[in-house]
């Protein structure tokens, strides 16, 4: 290798050495941030004040102006965000991603992803012991805390998590990516709709799931990109050092 290879090897892998520490400086940021607005949402619902005081007046503006047509729609939607289809779809990219990459890790990070979530609510739920919204106002039979949203909460970081490692490898097309993420976005959105739609959580409840979902999903990315070349494209135990 000649002295100007040498350098341009070099100059490249600082190159790519930068672009990790940015991306990774701005993937803990936003994921700081999300917890912090998590928090700030768990405030407000402790002390009923702050984003609290639109819960009830949204809901009850929902339940008086459904439509029977958009409530079908609504049902079908809410489903989505079920914990057994969040579990089959998170499964199902997991053991794509493996086999792609030749590594177990996706595997690992979608158990953490589904695991940790289900943890994650469940805890707050049984500490908060949120009423969900007066029965007359709920289309769907349920029963239990409302805060946070576990729809809200699962669909963010099953989406989240999926969308990453679809785009995972080199000599992707773009395509992929973008219409991994074009779907997923509204998805998380839509299914976060259907919930107060429907009348079994308030807005916050759906925020709150949000920010917990993006945040847990954000601290797997993080950890995945960190801690393997996966991000590169390369699988785990291919690399080879070379004279």
């Amino acid at each position: 290798m000649t002295s100007t290879q040498e350098t341009h090897s070099r100059w490249l892998g600082l190159t790519a050495l930068r672009a990790a520490v940015v991306i990774t400086a701005a993937g803990s940021a936003a994921v700081c941030a999300l917890a912090v607005l998590f928090a700030k949402i768990l405030d407000n619902v402790l002390d009923g004040d702050g984003v609290t005081v639109w819960d009830r007046p949204v809901s009850s503006w929902l339940a008086a102006h459904r439509d029977p047509g958009l409530t079908s729609v609504m049902r079908a939607l809410t489903e989505v965000g079920n914990p057994p289809v969040l579990a089959a779809v998170m499964a199902a990219v997991a053991m794509v991603t493996a086999a792609r990459t030749r590594t177990l890790l996706p595997i690992a990070l979608g158990a953490a992803a589904y695991g940790g979530f289900l943890l994650m609510v469940v805890t707050v739920k049984l500490a908060v012991g949120r009423p969900r919204p007066p029965l007359p106002e709920r289309v769907v039979a349920i029963d239990g805390s409302s805060f946070p949203s576990g729809h809200a909460a699962g669909i963010a970081v099953v989406t989240l998590v999926s969308a990453w490692m679809v785009t995972l490898g080199s000599g992707r097309p773009r395509w992929i990516g973008v219409t991994a993420w074009a779907t997923g976005v509204p998805l998380v959105v839509t299914v976060g709709f259907s919930r107060v739609y429907l009348g079994v959580h308030y807005p916050s409840d759906i925020a709150a799931g949000w920010a917990l979902g993006a945040a847990w999903g954000g601290v797997l990315i993080l950890a995945g990109s960190t801690v393997t070349p996966l991000w590169r494209g390369h699988p785990l135990g291919r690399r080879r050092c070379r004279p």
